[in-house]
């Protein structure tokens, strides 16, 4: 169980950094854009930043879990990831 936890926690710093990534890329865009689309880039930004900074906190939770607590911690820490995802693929789209 402990290995399986282990590669699941590797699993969500990898997403994280590739997060960060996405994020810092919208925020290069954002400075690049038109004045008036700028407050939008910005609020999205913002609103992804929320969104990571919630994600940042149950993943921390997790890794410092202990067994009984994993699953509980776990499906909430996912869930969180899924709205994360979900937020990044919504704000990369609106703004290509």
């Amino acid at each position: 169980m402990m290995e399986k936890r282990q590669v699941y926690i590797k699993k969500l710093e990898e997403k994280l950094m590739e997060y960060d990534a996405k994020l810092a890329e919208l925020e290069k865009k954002a400075a690049e854009v038109q004045e008036e689309m700028k407050n939008e880039y910005i609020s999205q930004i913002d609103n992804l930043e929320t969104k990571r900074e919630e994600f940042a906190a149950k993943y921390e939770k997790l890794k410092e879990s202990g067994e009984q607590a994993w699953d509980e911690i776990k499906t909430g820490t996912e869930k969180a990831w899924d709205e994360l995802e979900e937020a990044i693929e919504k704000a990369a789209a609106h703004f290509k």
